[in-house]
């Protein structure tokens, strides 16, 4: 893959999934403010990705060159040799999504604007202590490392979203197979290097 920045593939509502799908596709390349995004990136692998969200600080233009990326890491200086598993820790970081030659595909999720200005819905009072429950593997905890990814922490991670009244998924396994999907079908542009694919979720809201 080349490293240079990547420019995102803009899809027209009349061009649907191959799957006979009838969900909407982002018709502009740059990203909203006040909403929360899945945002799926390359690790080396044709079907797996890194799965993270993202809201992106509506004072910095275009929209997504600047935000906060909420995800889970790979200790890889804490690898376990008696498992073969390493250990995880959470992270809330500043990112440029949209020049990121990384990102496969981004997913918008749901309008998150009800919980304040940028500043508010990253902070400590709103999506930080809420992801931040979200279990991880640990010494002595229940989750073996082994049975851990950043798709599984995504997927509990939208389950409490949803009880805590911040966004609704009804069935958050079929929120994973459609954003599954979209990762699939972005990832033929992406390795032609015609960068990221933006889409709407169905399942979210």
């Amino acid at each position: 893959m080349s490293s240079t920045a990547s420019t995102p593939t803009v899809e027209s509502s009349d061009s649907p999934p191959d799957d006979g799908t009838t969900t909407v596709w982002h018709e502009t390349i740059e990203l909203e403010a006040n909403r929360l995004y899945a945002v799926l990136t390359y690790r080396g692998d044709l079907a797996s990705w890194n799965w993270t969200f993202f809201v992106p600080n509506s004072n910095v233009s275009p929209i997504g060159s600047s935000g906060t990326l909420f995800h889970v890491v790979s200790n890889m200086s804490d690898h376990d040799p008696s498992s073969g598993a390493d250990h995880w820790r959470f992270e809330a970081e500043t990112k440029n999504i949209v020049s990121s030659p990384l990102v496969v595909a981004v997913v918008r999720l749901a309008d998150v604007g009800f919980l304040g200005q940028y500043e508010d819905v990253v902070g400590q009072d709103s999506l930080l202590p809420m992801f931040n429950t979200v279990a991880i593997p640990k010494i002595g905890s229940d989750i073996h490392p082994a049975e851990f990814s950043s798709r599984t922490w995504f997927l509990e991670a939208i389950c409490t979203l949803h009880d805590c009244g911040v966004i609704t998924c009804d069935d958050v396994w079929l929120l994973e197979r459609e954003i599954r999907r979209f990762a699939f079908t972005a990832m033929d542009k992406y390795l032609q290097n015609k960068g990221w694919t933006a889409y709407i979720s169905e399942q979210c809201s």
